[in-house]
Formats: structure tokens, C-alpha cells, sequence
């Protein structure tokens, strides 16, 4: 049975996301949380770089530092506005 017949697509980012700790977060932590997984990641990723390792695990963390990256910039993208100070 594929994950099609199981979920969709929709239910599956959910879960993912869920299982994952980030549902439960406030909207402006959102990005603070994604900085502190691409420290993670690229600390491992140079751990991996260092010691000449699995190529497989490599490619795994740059992609996810990729993937990362243009989640943190959708995020910040789309973050509230703080009010303009001439504003009020």
C-alpha cells in the first residue's frame, strides 16, 4: 500500500511536522527553530567533510541545509510585519 492510499499528501506534512515537534510552535518561533536545526546540520555536515565519510550521509545534509534554507525563507517571508514606528 503506497503512502497515496494511506494519507494525503496534506495529512502526511502534517504528520511529518507533528512527529517533528514544529506544530506546536509559535508562529514568530518558527524561524528561530529553523536556525537552530541548520546549526545542528551544518556541524554535522562538517563532521562529515572532516573525516572523509559515507557520500550518501553527505549529500543527505547538504540537502536537508538546502531544503532548510528555503523553508527559512518562506517563513520569514511570510512572518508579521512589526509595526512602523511613524505608524502610531
Amino acid at each position: 500500500m503506497s503512502r497515496s492510499d494511506e494519507e494525503t499528501e496534506d495529512q502526511h506534512v502534517w504528520r511529518v511536522l507533528s512527529e517533528a515537534g514544529l506544530v506546536e510552535i509559535r508562529t514568530e518561533e518558527f524561524a528561530e527553530r529553523i536556525k537552530d536545526v541548520k546549526h545542528i546540520v551544518t556541524m554535522r555536515l562538517r563532521e562529515l567533510l572532516n573525516f572523509n565519510t559515507d557520500l550518501q550521509e553527505r549529500e543527505s545534509a547538504a540537502y536537508s541545509l538546502g531544503t532548510l534554507k528555503g523553508l527559512e525563507l518562506k517563513v520569514l517571508a511570510n512572518a508579521p510585519k512589526p509595526p512602523d514606528p511613524s505608524d502610531l
